[in-house]
């Protein structure tokens, strides 16, 4: 078992990176997410990382982070599948790593 973390730049295309890893029957959980420098830099006077203006702005995520968990050979198919739809993280601004689970127990994989 490994999980597998995905950061993409969010944009039209990531999202359909996404949709394309489901329809190829991946599942994962993913969130939307902001830079330390973005949300420190940008916007002093607000502390928190999601408010009021986002929703009223309609403002998209900075980022995408993508938590998978997945078998060893699923791991290698889901990062080939990234690697073609971001033409190798040129097109779509991102990182990707995988780490080994040593201990899991539940019912989601």
């Amino acid at each position: 078992m490994k999980e597998l973390y995905l950061v993409l730049k969010a944009s039209p295309e990531a999202y359909r990176t996404l949709e394309e890893l489901k329809s190829e029957g991946f599942n994962a959980t993913v969130l939307s997410a902001e830079s330390l420098r973005h949300a420190v830099d940008y916007y002093p006077e607000e502390h928190h990382f999601f408010t009021l203006r986002h929703l009223e702005r309609e403002e998209m995520a900075e980022s995408i982070v993508v938590l998978f968990l997945l078998s060893d050979e699923r791991v290698e198919l889901a990062k080939a599948t990234i690697r073609s739809y971001t033409n190798g993280f040129r097109d779509i601004k991102g990182c990707m790593y995988s780490r080994s689970i040593d201990d899991y127990e539940g019912s989601i994989a």
